[in-house]
Formats: C-alpha cells, sequence, structure tokens
C-alpha cells in the first residue's frame, strides 16, 4: 500500500474507532488521581453536621444510648471490632486519650459477628447478642477499657449512617452533637498530635 493510499484509508476511519483509546485515557487519569489519594484524608459529608441520630444497646446493657446524649459533653466516637486488626493497634492511643480530662469516649462495636458466624442466625437474636457481648467484654477487659460507654451495633446500620469505609474509624463530636473531626484507619501518634489534639483545644 502506497503512502498515499494509506493516508486515504486513515481519513475514512470513522470517528467510534477512537472512543474505546478515549476511554482508556479517561480511565487511567481517573486511577492515577485516585491512587495520589490517601483514603484516611477524604473528608466525610458529616463534618460540620449534626451527627446520626441512633440508638443503641449498651454491651452487657442493661440499657441504651442515643446520640441526643452527645449534646453537652465533647465525645470521641470509636468504630471498633474484636475481629479489627487496626482496632488493636491503636487501642493505647485510645488508652491515652481517655485519660484526657472532659474527653467522653464511646466505642461503638461495628459488626461483631460476621455472616460467616451467623449462619442463617439473625444479628440480633439473642443468641448473636449474647456471644457478641461476651467477645466485646473479653477482649475489652484483656486490651483495657478505653471507652466509658461502648454499645453494640450487631447490624452495623449506625456505623453505615456514620458513612463507616472499614475499622476503625473515629470521629470528634462537639457539644452542640456536631461533627468535627473523622479519621478513618487507626489512629497514629502523628494523627493525635497534628489534628484531633488541636481540635481538642480549640473546642475546650
Amino acid at each position: 500500500m502506497s503512502a498515499l493510499s494509506a493516508k486515504a484509508t486513515s481519513r475514512r476511519m470513522p470517528r467510534w474507532v477512537f472512543v474505546p483509546l478515549a476511554l482508556f485515557l479517561a480511565m487511567v487519569v481517573f486511577l492515577g488521581v485516585g491512587l495520589t489519594r490517601n483514603p484516611q484524608e477524604i473528608p466525610s459529608p458529616l463534618i460540620g453536621r449534626p451527627a446520626p441520630a441512633f440508638e443503641l444497646p449498651l454491651v452487657g446493657g442493661p440499657g441504651v444510648f442515643n446520640a441526643a446524649q452527645f449534646k453537652g459533653q465533647l465525645t470521641l466516637v470509636n468504630l471498633w471490632a474484636t475481629w479489627c486488626a487496626g482496632c488493636k493497634e491503636e487501642h493505647p492511643i485510645l488508652m491515652a486519650l481517655a485519660r484526657q480530662p472532659g474527653l467522653n469516649m464511646v466505642g461503638i462495636n461495628y459488626k461483631e459477628l460476621q455472616a460467616s458466624e451467623l449462619s442463617g442466625q439473625e444479628p440480633l437474636s439473642a443468641e448473636s447478642v449474647q456471644k457478641a457481648t461476651a467477645r466485646s467484654q473479653a477482649w475489652l477487659q484483656k486490651n483495657g477499657q478505653a471507652f466509658g460507654v461502648n454499645l453494640l451495633d450487631m447490624d452495623g446500620r449506625v456505623g453505615m449512617d456514620f458513612g463507616v469505609y472499614g475499622l476503625p474509624e473515629t470521629y470528634l463530636i462537639d457539644r452542640e452533637g456536631v461533627v468535627r473531626f473523622k479519621h478513618a484507619g487507626a489512629l497514629t501518634p502523628d494523627v493525635v498530635q497534628q489534628k484531633l489534639l488541636p481540635l481538642l483545644r480549640g473546642v475546650y
């Protein structure tokens, strides 16, 4: 084929031929931008808004805790579970934060029992709740009781309302019940020193 005929063939190629290439390039750009972002720093839509309304049973009961009880107290909410490796990793930091004067520590034990453990049972069956409660209490007894209040979110609905991606996740809620801070993943000394403590100093 001569150069002239090749040029003529190129001119006749329909525009749709280039659509897959354009889509591929767009996908490469999208993934490239996504890889540069730290998922722990993705802002939560809850920041600056009231914490989700909920009512959950206290681990080991009796009684319930509802979100209205956030008001009037500076509260650190931590979503955790005994099966979560990052939760064990950050727990010494939570223990240290529990010594902060005026800071109310609330743990939400999120989906303590996984689907494979329920084997057809309802998450909220008495047997399931009893199993999750015993496991949660044993874990805290072994690793330290960081939470003044520990709640049981068996079906994960409250966690979903908080927009949980994965455990652990931590939220700071001010005295008006407004979410001021979110951290996805295990808290680290750097996060506490550079982000959380300055916020605490600002709202005390």
